[in-house]
């Protein structure tokens, strides 16, 4: 059995208590962390050594961020795209470690939110799009298993909203940024791992923190493992735990965990 899981975390600091204490219940093989918002040098290292995990970082202070967790050691690390970051932002880390199922690529990646139609931010998030799509086709090649995690900042489709034509009018859900979803998994080969074993609708991994308040039952999926079509028929179930999302001080969104076997 290989779990591995994705997680934005929303400030690794304050959440940290909360990490460690859901590694202890669900026993991730593999964790991938993002919007740590820490700098390298105060990534908490010891506190996931301490839980006989091996870790690897790529932050910077206040904004963004990503980590991978790891029981076993992780190997061939890389930073952004291949070292490259665009606009300096700290958003992708990738690495090697041994399964069950054979060497495996895991990546951890923190899409762009985009902010509105008309913002440069909306642009920005097209080209990161773009660039994880040509950066994972390479990965794909070099490492037939392969995991890509994290958070996407995209709702793949009507079931992944609470109301699709009001969701489609803002960004997380227009009809351009749903195509750049597609686009990366029908260029990579990669499945959307929770729907090969479901097709449950209103299951979310994000929710606002206003919103949340008011209307617990309205938020959306947009964290994601993909899989490449060497580990696909390996998957075995994906879990959504919504119960994180209730702790006092919870990040915005929940981990999410696919098992393999």
């Amino acid at each position: 059995m290989l779990k591995v899981a994705t997680w934005n975390v929303n400030s690794l600091r304050i959440r940290l208590t909360h990490v460690l204490d859901w590694m202890e219940v669900a026993q991730p093989d593999v964790l991938c962390l993002q919007e740590t918002k820490v700098e390298d040098s105060l990534f908490p290292h010891s506190a996931f050594t301490e839980l006989g995990y091996h870790t690897a970082c790529h932050g910077q202070k206040s904004y963004n961020g990503v980590a991978l967790i790891s029981r076993t050691p992780l190997q061939n690390v890389a930073l952004g795209f291949n070292g490259h970051n665009l606009e300096e932002q700290t958003r992708v880390i990738s690495a090697t470690v041994e399964t069950p199922l054979g060497p495996t690529r895991v990546i951890s990646a923190y899409v762009p939110n985009g902010q509105a139609l008309d913002s440069p931010k909306f642009a920005f998030k097209q080209a990161f799009y773009q660039h994880l799509t040509s950066h994972i086709q390479a990965e794909v090649k070099s490492h037939p298993n392969l995991i890509l995690a994290g958070d996407f900042n995209i709702a793949a489709d009507e079931r992944d909203v609470v109301n699709p034509t009001r969701a489609a009018k803002d960004v997380l859900f227009t009809p351009q940024e749903r195509e750049w979803l597609s686009q990366l998994q029908k260029q990579t080969g990669l499945a959307d791992a929770f729907r090969q074993v479901s097709q449950e609708e209103h299951i979310f991994s994000w929710w606002d923190y206003r919103m949340f308040a008011r209307t617990p039952n309205t938020g959306m999926r947009i964290d994601y493992l993909f899989t490449s079509p060497a580990l696909t028929p390996h998957l075995k179930a994906v879990q959504h735990f919504a119960e994180e999302r209730r702790k006092t001080q919870p990040s915005d969104h929940i981990p999410v965990l696919a098992e393999f076997a």
